[in-house]
Parts: structure tokens; C-alpha cells; sequence
């Protein structure tokens, strides 16, 4: 799905500014090439440079953490998008991390909301499929569940959605654990490269094409070879 909205919203624009609004993966788990980088690149490949892209991700949060600090985080720079990844944290089985299942739900529906009211259009994204099997079996169950509670709660509203996941479950299994995961719940550069290129996807742009794109062509070819 191309995310003409947010296309148009930015073709309009004299300047705009987009939020990454999550947890540590968001935040830059590691030194590397982050996907917020790819899709600085991208952006600024289509639409010059009259953006800012701010990364406001802060590693651990749950969304009731995330929404806490929604006015600091985001509401403050009144950006024209916000591209939320949150839902990995709220999986933590310790009692003062956990958010059960229906306050997960409440919760990205009040973070949508509160986009909208900026004025801003929101962007979800799902995870990249985790190295499930590695993982604690109660934390594994949930977070598959909260990332099929973002693609439902986006089919209903009809947000935009990037669904990383199904991009990561199609490749193989070898693929996945040993050349794009640093860990079972995160992603090497490698991986960030791949939902960078999937993230340029939606908003119709070739990452090919972008200058010097050494570095991305393998995320390309990979997400080719499993669309």
C-alpha cells in the first residue's frame, strides 16, 4: 500500500517534519545504519531537503510509557506524520512492565488519536518478526499478539501500516536468525537496512535509485525476493 496521504502532505509542504515514536528500536539499539537513516535518504531523494526527521524513541518503553511522554516527544515538534512502533516492551512478563492485552489496544488507539488531533497523520508499523523461538514462551506468545492487534486496530481505523513482520516471516529462517538479528529481540544493521527499504515501499520510492545506494542494494534484493 502506498501511503498517498502522507505523500501528498508532504508534496505540499513548504517544510514538514516526521517523528519516530517508539522503544529501542527506534531509538538506535546499536551503531549503524538505522532505518530512520533509509528513509532520510529516500525522502530526501523525493522530496528534497524541506524536512526534519526526529527520532524520539526511548528503549524499554511500553506505550503507557510512550504516552506519558507524547507531549514532550512529539507533540512538541508538530510534525505532519508519526511513525509509531511500539508494542515489544508491553510483552515484559515482570508486573510493573506488563500491559495486558486490552490496554495495549486502548493504548495505540489513544496514541492515534492524539496524532491526529496535532494535525499530523499517524503510520504504524508492526515489528520485525523476533527470534521467537529464543525468547521466554509467555513473551513470545504476546508480543505475536500485540503485532496482530496493531494490523487489526489499522485494517479497522484504516491506517497506514507497514507490517515488517510479514516481511521477516517470509524469509528463511537461517536468513532471519543468523544475517539480520544481533539478538532475539533485535535487529542487526542488516535488518534495519531491510525495514528501511520496506518503509520506502509505501511512500513509492526505489531505493535503487537514491544516490550511492551501495549499501541498501542486498535489503532490496532480499525484500524482492520474498514480495
Amino acid at each position: 500500500m502506498i501511503f498517498t496521504d502522507v505523500i501528498e502532505r508532504f508534496q505540499t509542504s513548504e517544510h514538514f517534519r516526521v517523528v519516530g515514536f517508539g522503544a529501542s528500536n527506534t531509538e538506535r539499539y546499536m551503531p549503524c545504519m538505522h532505518w530512520l537513516d533509509v528513509l532520510e535518504v529516500g525522502l530526501r531523494k523525493r522530496f528534497g531537503r524541506k524536512f526534519q526527521i526526529i527520532d524520539s524513541g526511548v528503549s524499554g518503553n511500553n506505550t503507557r510509557e510512550a504516552l506519558a511522554r507524547f507531549d514532550r516527544d512529539v507533540a512538541f515538534f508538530q510534525p505532519a506524520a508519526v511513525i509509531v512502533t511500539l508494542g515489544g516492551n508491553d510483552c515484559d512478563q515482570r508486573p510493573e512492565k506488563h500491559v495486558p492485552e486490552p490496554e495495549y489496544r486502548a493504548n495505540i488507539e489513544e496514541i492515534a488519536d492524539k496524532i491526529k488531533k496535532l494535525g499530523a497523520i499517524p503510520i504504524f508499523q508492526t515489528y520485525y518478526k523476533m527470534d521467537l523461538e529464543a525468547m521466554e514462551p509467555n513473551l513470545a506468545r504476546d508480543f505475536v499478539h500485540n503485532m496482530e492487534i496493531v494490523r487489526d486496530l489499522a485494517k479497522k481505523n484504516n491506517w497506514n501500516l507497514v507490517d515488517h513482520y510479514s516481511v521477516f516471516d517470509r524469509l528463511d529462517p537461517l536468513v532471519h536468525r543468523y544475517k539480520l538479528m544481533i539478538n532475539p529481540m533485535h535487529t542487526n544493521e542488516q535488518g534495519n537496512l531491510l525495514m528501511g527499504v520496506e518503509l520506502l515501499r509505501h511512500f513509492d520510492i526505489d531505493p535503487t535509485t537514491i544516490v550511492h545506494p551501495e549499501k541498501l542494494l542486498p535489503a532490496a534484493a532480499l525484500l524482492k525476493s520474498v514480495s
